[in-house]
């Protein structure tokens, strides 16, 4: 395997820590700062919100210049944003440099994947995108909860600067090492790129991906000040890490899964899963290893999803593959800055142990959903 696609693999591993790392610091950033958890949870609202509807965008804008220079530039810059939110003065700076992160993190991810298969001969293209992929997974089990630890210990500023020297070292490796020179593609317009969306039965499988994202991320935007409270304990990176494990335990389960069972029937059944653990969640987790198997559990659970739910697009709309899975994606990050959104506001009328219930609500909508797309196939 070409070394270069591990540098790529880097990036992805900084993107995915600083995606994911502002939860584990929340109560960190919010004494520093003095102002309140709920406003803290909307770094992770405009992070995701900028990565969501940017990605097309930035990808329409981007698309006249080399793949190879833009994927340079975005993970420097990427360096460069969480550098800035490492010494921002204010929590206006701060919210200010995580939009500019979100920005060139939505730049950055579909010129990785591309690169990644690009390195590597066409039979193992599918490895090479999987060890490119595998650097967002191994940010959920070690990237995150480190990032919290050293928040934690030495100061979340400390933390956004971990972020910043992976990102760093992963920009300066390859423009060292080189990326392979190819020419722009043929640009796809942002109308292009969006057209899929205007498909009734596109928007029927997109939509659910939105609210179970908005359904977990409510809660888990919060899970720091959540643990901390259940449990009585500061560090929560552990329980952070075992989060992470379930999704990187799921990710290799829901793919045997998916070779075998109706990728619809799989999103209901891991759905109705994800409903009632998440029920629980707050009753079990009153004790360390209560939490630790519960957030294995809750993150298995979630990461099954992924899999059947790609199949469902690729099933429906094989022509516009490219496209519509770009579109799960901003779906994905749409739903995990509405997520904390509604957290965030929630937590003005609610305790912070009912955050988990008010998720049940966009994901019992979801399930609603995907069994009445059920219904309709099997009617049709």
């Amino acid at each position: 395997m070409n070394p270069r696609i591990l540098l790529l693999a880097l990036g992805m591993f900084a993107l995915g820590t600083d995606a994911f790392i502002v939860a584990g610091v929340l109560p960190v950033i919010a004494q520093d700062t003095g102002v309140s958890e709920g406003l803290v949870g909307q770094l992770i609202t405009v992070f995701s919100l900028t990565y969501g509807l940017g990605a097309p965008v930035l990808a329409a804008l981007s698309g006249r210049w080399a793949p190879n220079r833009v994927l340079i530039g975005a993970s420097g810059l990427l360096c460069l944003a969480n550098l800035a939110s490492a010494l921002a003065p204010s929590f206006p700076i701060l919210l200010l440099t995580r939009i500019l992160a979100g920005c060139f993190a939505a730049t950055y991810t579909p010129l990785a994947f591309a690169a990644g298969m690009s390195l590597a001969p066409p039979a193992r293209r599918g490895q090479a995108l999987a060890l490119v992929v595998s650097g967002l997974n191994i940010a959920t089990v070690l990237g995150a909860p480190l990032g919290t630890w050293i928040g934690e210990r030495l100061g979340w500023r400390l933390s956004f600067a971990m972020v910043a020297l992976l990102a760093g070292i992963a920009s300066l490796c390859l423009l060292l090492c080189g990326l392979p020179r190819s020419a722009p593609p043929s640009p796809l317009s942002l109308q292009e790129r969006l057209r899929p969306i205007a498909q009734p039965r596109v928007m029927l499988v997109l939509l659910p991906a939105l609210l179970w994202n908005i359904g977990v991320y409510s809660m888990y935007a919060y899970v720091a000040p959540f643990i901390q409270q259940q449990l009585q304990i500061r560090d929560v990176s552990l329980l952070l890490a075992c989060f992470g494990l379930g999704i990187v335990c799921a990710n290799r389960l829901s793919s045997l899964l998916a070779d075998r069972f109706n990728p619809q029937r799989l999103i209901i059944v891991f759905l109705a899963m994800l409903i009632v653990l998440q029920l629980l969640l707050p009753l079990v987790v009153t004790t360390f290893v209560g939490g630790a198997i519960m957030f294995i559990l809750w993150g298995m659970s979630f990461a099954l999803l992924f899999i059947p739910q790609q199949q469902r697009l690729l099933n429906i709309a094989p022509e516009h593959a490219n496209v519509i899975l770009a579109l799960n994606n901003s779906a994905l990050y749409l739903g995990i800055a509405g997520g904390a959104a509604v957290g965030g506001l929630a937590l003005r009328a609610f305790a912070i142990t009912q955050l988990a219930w008010i998720g049940i609500v966009p994901l019992l909508t979801a399930l609603l959903i995907v069994a009445f797309y059920q219904r309709r196939l099997s009617t049709c």
